[in-house]
C-alpha cells in the first residue's frame, strides 16, 4: 500500500502524509517505523506499518530521497493527510521550510480565530435564554401527563417513583396505581452500554456511506452446486480447493468479460482497471475485513486458492493486503446456514456477490423430478455503473462457469 499523498515539494522538501486507506477512514495509528532519519528511501520501499480502523497494513514510499525527520511516533493517532515525516537533503533545508510554513499558517489562523470568536460571542448571547429553559425542562422527572396528574391528586412525590416502568424510565399511570395499592411494579433492568470499537465505527461509517450514496439494486440466481462440489472433490489429492475458491475464480474470469465490474466512480469519471481485483469478506472477532486478491483473473485455480488462504489467515491476524483496491467483493455466509441474503456494496466498488448455503432442492428436468443441491447467489450492483440487463448477463455467465467448472482450472 502506497502513501496515497500529494506532497508539497517547494524548497526540495517532500512531506509524507498519513494516507487515507478508504473513503470513510478519518485517522490512522502508526505501529512501527521501518526506516530511521538519515536513511535513503527508494520509491516502493515499505517505510512504516499503519493500523487503520480495521487492520494493519504496510505503507510504501511514493518518492525517493533522504528521510530528514519523523514527526509522528509509534502508537500516535493522526488524522489522514497530516504530515508524519519529511524528505529533505539536509536538516537546514527542512528547518527553513518548516519555519516559512509556520509563519504562513500563523497569519491565517489569527485572522480565522478573531472571526470565530466574534461569531461565538454573538451566538452564545442570542441562545442563552433557550439553553436555560432547556436545562430546566431536563431537570423534570419523566412521566406521562396522566401519571403526573394522578400522583399530584394523591399527594405522591414523583421522585419516589422514578425511574418508572416506561421507556427510558418514564413514570406511567400503572406505577402510580401500584403505589396506591401497595404493590410497586418491578423496575426494568438497566441496559448495558459500551463504546463502539474502532472497527465497528469504521463499519458503521462505511455502510452508512454506501447506502446513502450508492443506488443499490439486486439480482438473484439459483445455481446447481453438484458440478462444482464434484470438481473440488476430484482435485483434493492435487491441491486444496474449496467451493468459495471456485466462486472467487469464476467471478474474476467473469469480470474479465464485463469491464463495468472492474470499474469505480471517481469524481465525475468512470475508472476501469485492466485486471480483476476481487475482495474476500472475512469475519473477524469484532467485525469484517476485506483483503484483496490482485489480478485474480490471471491466476490458476491452484494459485488463487493458495493466495486466498494466505490472505484470510493474515486478515484474522489483523493484517489486510491491498485494502480499498477491489472493485468487486465475494461475501459468503453459506457456512453459517444462511440460505440467501443481500449484501451492501463496499464504498468504491461496483458490486458485491452474496453466497448462500448449499442446500437440498427438488428440480424438474426433462419432465422428471430430481433431487439435487443448489446455491443462491445474490448480486448487489451500483446502478450508476451497472444496469439491470448487464447485471443479469453477468450473473448468467457466472452461473454457466460454476455449473461447468472445468474451464476455471
Amino acid at each position: 500500500m502506497s502513501e496515497q499523498n500529494v506532497p508539497n515539494t517547494h524548497g526540495d522538501v517532500i512531506p509524507i502524509l498519513m494516507p487515507q486507506l478508504g473513503q470513510a477512514v478519518e485517522e490512522g495509528l502508526i505501529v512501527g517505523w521501518l526506516v530511521k532519519p538519515g536513511d535513503r528511501i527508494e520509491k516502493g520501499q515499505v517505510i512504516f506499518e499503519l493500523e487503520t480502523d480495521k487492520a494493519v497494513v504496510e505503507v510504501e514510499a511514493e518518492h525517493c530521497g533522504r528521510l530528514a525527520r519523523i514527526v509522528v511516533g509509534v502508537e500516535e493517532f493522526v488524522p489522514v493527510r497530516t504530515p508524519i515525516a519529511y524528505l529533505a537533503e539536509s536538516d537546514e533545508i527542512l528547518d527553513a521550510w518548516l519555519a516559512a510554513e509556520a509563519a504562513n499558517k500563523n497569519t491565517t489562523s489569527t485572522e480565522i480565530e478573531v472571526a470565530s470568536t466574534e461569531q461565538k460571542t454573538e451566538s452564545s448571547t442570542a441562545s442563552a435564554p433557550d439553553v436555560s429553559r432547556s436545562a430546566r425542562a431536563e431537570d423534570r422527572i419523566k412521566a406521562s401527563p396522566a401519571a403526573r396528574q394522578l400522583a399530584e391528586s394523591n399527594g405522591i412525590n414523583l421522585d419516589t417513583l422514578a425511574p418508572g416502568s416506561g421507556p427510558d424510565g418514564r413514570v406511567l399511570v400503572a406505577d402510580v396505581q401500584a403505589v396506591l395499592t401497595g404493590k410497586r411494579l418491578a423496575q426494568p433492568e438497566a441496559p448495558v452500554r459500551q463504546t463502539l470499537s474502532r472497527m465497528r465505527r469504521s463499519i458503521a461509517r462505511n455502510m452508512s456511506l454506501s447506502k446513502q450514496t450508492i443506488p443499490h439494486f439486486y439480482v438473484k440466481a439459483t445455481v446447481k452446486a453438484e458440478p462444482a462440489l464434484r470438481f473440488c472433490e476430484a482435485r483434493k489429492s492435487r491441491f486444496r480447493c474449496g467451493l468459495n475458491d471456485l466462486i472467487v475464480a469464476a467471478c474474476a474470469r467473469t469480470m474479465r468479460e464485463f469491464p463495468a465490474f472492474r470499474s469505480r466512480i471517481e469524481n465525475e469519471e468512470i475508472v476501469t482497471f485492466p485486471r480483476a481485483n476481487v475482495g474476500i469478506a472475512v469475519s473477524v472477532e469484532d467485525g469484517l475485513l476485506v483483503p484483496v486478491l490482485r489480478s485474480a483473473d490471471d491466476m490458476s485455480l491452484e494459485r488463487l486458492a493458495g493466495e486466498a488462504r494466505r490472505l484470510i489467515k493474515a486478515a484474522r491476524q489483523g493484517k489486510v493486503e491491498a485494502p480499498g483496491e477491489a472493485t468487486f467483493t465475494v461475501s459468503n455466509l453459506g457456512m453459517f446456514g444462511a440460505e440467501e441474503f443481500s449484501a451492501i456494496i463496499n464504498p468504491g466498488e461496483a458490486a458485491i456477490l452474496a453466497v448462500g448455503a448449499v442446500r437440498e432442492a427438488v428440480v424438474v428436468e426433462k419432465d422428471a423430478i430430481q433431487t439435487t443441491r443448489t446455491i443462491t447467489l445474490t448480486l448487489s450492483c451500483d446502478h450508476r455503473l451497472i444496469d439491470g440487463v448487464l447485471a443479469a448477463k453477468f450473473l448468467r455467465r457466472l452461473k454457466e462457469q460454476l455449473e461447468n467448472p472445468e474451464g476455471l482450472e
